[in-house]
């Protein structure tokens, strides 16, 4: 069931059933030809493709910490990573296996959740597992500073789930994969779910799983990419299955190392400030009204692109902003900009 508004995302599963909302430009209509293959056409299948998916991973197999709720207390598990990240590692997948999208797109698709991860320094400093447990505290309560603060166990544990089923790969000359420990899942906790008792998914029990349904140890992957902060090393992952992963800045002007957003008309307002980047060394903060560039005004974010441009990493500007009602000048050296977007491509191609 899908509700269609101006400017809208997002998806509840239920049993049988999900209630979706989406924006209207996001769908095709009879007189755009191509607008099927858009971004955001495309963002809304894989709504669709995920919230299906929960119908198996989350509303039959669950943490053994919902099976059953308890709904006059809080229900922490660590086993979002999986519940979440392996159903928004499944939702472009099975895009891409039911003939919905080919491999160029899958292959797109992928590197841009690769992008969002990798852009938050947040990830270095909070684990999916960590994430999962703090989602009522933390996770659905962000400010300004979470993408320095937090990470997604949905984006970061479709990541894990990519790196956990190329791990199996590789370790049973693909022979196994991912599929084989869903499928164990769900015939342990998930095919009899109304047969007896409810029973879940054990906090840690993810290891044993993988070994049991694939052969293969996943212990330590788990632990470091789970439970722990490193970044999953996915390019040497895919290189044994003949993908290749390479990084390039997606931008080539200098950068301030910070995220804006319009403010009206009054100017451009920095969202947020990323850790021990450019703005942060200059003293500016998430709230600032950015007015000028070096005595020019800055209007949005095409007009200071503009601006910056002009310049080169390792150059210093001054910044106006209004921070409240006051008007403060601040010098920034700018930054080059980071090798922060992948592409991906079969190796033989």
């Amino acid at each position: 069931m899908t509700m269609v508004t101006g400017d809208d995302y997002g998806g509840l599963e239920h049993r049988s059933s999900t209630a979706l909302v989406a924006s209207r430009r996001d769908l095709p209509t009879i007189n755009q030809k191509d607008a099927a293959k858009s971004d955001g056409y495309l963002t809304f299948l894989g709504l669709v493709s995920h919230e299906y998916f929960h119908t198996w991973n989350v509303k039959r197999i669950k943490p053994a910490a919902f099976a059953p709720y308890r709904y006059l207390e809080e229900n922490h598990t660590d086993l979002l990573w999986v519940f979440e990240g392996f159903t928004s590692y499944y939702d472009d997948l099975m895009l891409l296996r039911s003939g919905v999208v080919d491999l160029d797109t899958y292959h797109r698709l992928l590197a841009k959740n690769v992008n969002a991860v990798h852009r938050a320094p947040g990830r270095f400093k909070q684990s999916v597992a960590e994430s999962s447990f703090d989602t009522w505290t933390r996770f659905y309560k962000q400010d300004e500073n979470s993408p320095n603060a937090l990470v997604s166990y949905y984006s970061k544990g479709a990541l894990v789930a990519l790196g956990l089923d190329l791990h199996i790969r590789n370790h049973s000359q693909n022979e196994k994969s991912l599929d084989d420990v869903m499928r164990l899942m769900w015939e342990r906790y998930g095919r009899e779910f109304y047969l007896r008792e409810p029973r879940g998914v054990a906090e840690g029990e993810m290891p044993s799983l993988v070994a049991e349904a694939t052969g293969v140890d996943a212990t330590d992957f788990i632990a470091r990419y789970a439970y722990g902060r490193d970044d999953i090393p996915l390019s040497d992952l895919m290189a044994k299955q003949g993908v290749s992963l390479q990084w390039s800045s997606a931008n080539t002007l200098p950068s301030l190392d910070a995220r804006f957003r319009a403010r009206g008309n009054e100017g451009l307002e920095i969202a947020t400030v990323y850790e021990h980047g450019a703005a942060h060394k200059a003293g500016l903060s998430a709230g600032d009204l950015i007015v000028a560039l070096n005595g020019l005004r800055v209007k949005n974010q095409q007009n200071l692109d503009q601006l910056l441009s002009a310049y080169s990493a390792t150059d210093t500007i001054a910044l106006h902003i209004f921070r409240r009602d006051e008007l403060r000048e601040f010098k920034a050296t700018l930054s080059q900009a980071p090798n922060d977007s992948c592409s991906l491509t079969l190796a033989s191609s």
